[in-house]
């Protein structure tokens, strides 16, 4: 053999050899970025889950609170409809008192 021939297929083995290395090399990045992205979006999911129970806890919080303040509104409400009548029944009384004692009509003060 001769020294071109040996060194065609020297170089055709290197060749080779580089190509397989580099599907190999590059094959191992792929599996390290797929890696990566996998365990980058489980922690996505994650924090997702967790604002989400955040939020929920959050909410229900609030609309307990709505709740007592509905009923808070509510009471007052009509406490002040029960003063608002008991006003209005003394005024007729003071009305009524004043005519019947001192002849005075309320319209005339």
């Amino acid at each position: 053999m001769d020294i071109p021939t040996i060194a065609t297929i020297i170089s055709v083995a290197l060749a080779i050899g580089t190509f397989f290395l580099g599907r190999q090399s590059a094959s191992h990045s792929a599996g390290k970025e797929a890696g990566a992205f996998a365990t980058d979006l489980r922690y996505i999911k994650e924090s997702v889950a967790r604002i989400e129970g955040r939020l929920n806890a959050d909410v229900a919080r609030l609309e307990g609170r709505i709740d007592e303040q509905t009923n808070q509104l509510a009471q007052i409400s009509g406490t002040a409809v029960r003063a608002h009548e008991l006003a209005k029944s003394a005024h007729q009384r003071v009305n009524d008192h004043l005519k019947r004692e001192h002849g005075k009509d309320a319209a005339q003060r």
